[in-house]
């Protein structure tokens, strides 16, 4: 994790594919928890490249300094959700986590009221 602050109590992990839509999620997720951020991708080599691009592009994403992005690379036909979320979950340096899907969006604010 880059740059976050040591007062922060509670980090956000996610897991998830890659698509324009969930792209578009993680902008959100942004917007609405403030904290630090690990998560976990499961990306082929071009949408990594792809994902590099659209995150380089962004201003929500390249305004934070406090998203830590781990790539676990496609190999096989199962979607491995489990180490998605233990990759995600390995890295999150604060004592307490809020473990989710990049799918679902917190409330607004809910970062500081955990905290």
């Amino acid at each position: 994790m880059v740059g976050y602050a040591g007062a922060s109590r509670a980090c956000a992990g996610a897991s998830g594919g890659l698509s324009p839509r969930r792209l578009q999620m993680l902008e959100a997720i942004c917007k609405h928890w403030e904290g630090p951020v690990s998560l976990a991708l499961y990306l082929s080599d071009a949408e990594a490249q792809q994902f590099l691009r659209y995150a380089q592009g962004s201003e929500v994403l390249m305004g934070r300094h406090n998203v830590a992005y781990h790539i676990v690379y496609k190999e096989g036909q199962f979607y491995p959700v489990n180490l998605l979320r233990n990759v995600a979950m390995k890295h999150v340096g604060t004592p307490y986590m809020f473990l989710s899907d990049i799918d679902f969006l917190p409330m607004y604010g809910l970062y500081e009221y955990l905290r």
